[in-house]
């Protein structure tokens, strides 16, 4: 796997959790103002994820890439699109997957269970593995839906807009 770092910003925690889930590091603060998450995303070599345009303006300048995702947006057209752009897998494999919560790293009980080194929540596959499963699929399909990108301005830190096919 490519192995990509992240820092989302307060409006996406949800995308940070998912991006956890598939096993990449990904910070995420609920308040945290513009010039931390740049200077994490620089120190730590991270791709900055936000709904704030003026922030990725702000990191464009300091040459970090950054990703817009749009409010409208379904959480699997941005699995799709990370994926598309930075090579993110959308495959879950529990024994390589983070902790929603905290992003420490999770270690194998048994077969079907795992616990977080750092704050001790444990995981397992109950329910809700078919809920992630369906959504990774609904990602991972969306290549047949969406093809040819256009990109926003091609400077680095701009996002690609996809455009459906007819």
């Amino acid at each position: 796997m490519s192995y990509r770092k992240f820092i989302a910003d307060a409006m996406l925690g949800k995308l940070a959790r998912w991006l956890r889930i598939l096993g990449y590091d990904t910070l995420y603060f609920k308040d945290s103002e513009d010039w931390k998450i740049i200077k994490i995303a620089k120190n730590e070599n991270r791709i900055i994820l936000t709904r704030d345009r003026a922030l990725c303006k702000k990191a464009e300048k300091s040459s970090i890439d950054c990703f817009v995702v749009l409010p409208d947006d379904e959480i699997e057209k941005v699995l799709f699109l990370l994926s598309k752009k930075y090579g993110i897998v959308l495959e879950v494999n529990p024994d390589s997957s983070r902790c929603s919560e905290c992003n420490g790293v999770l270690e194998k009980l048994d077969k079907n269970r795992w616990r977080c080194t750092k704050c001790k929540k444990e995981y397992w596959k109950g329910k809700h593995w078919e809920t992630i499963t369906e959504i990774l699929i609904r990602a991972r399909s969306m290549k047949d839906t969406y093809g040819i990108t256009k990109d926003r301005g091609g400077k680095q830190g701009k996002r690609n807009e996809v455009i459906e096919n007819s």
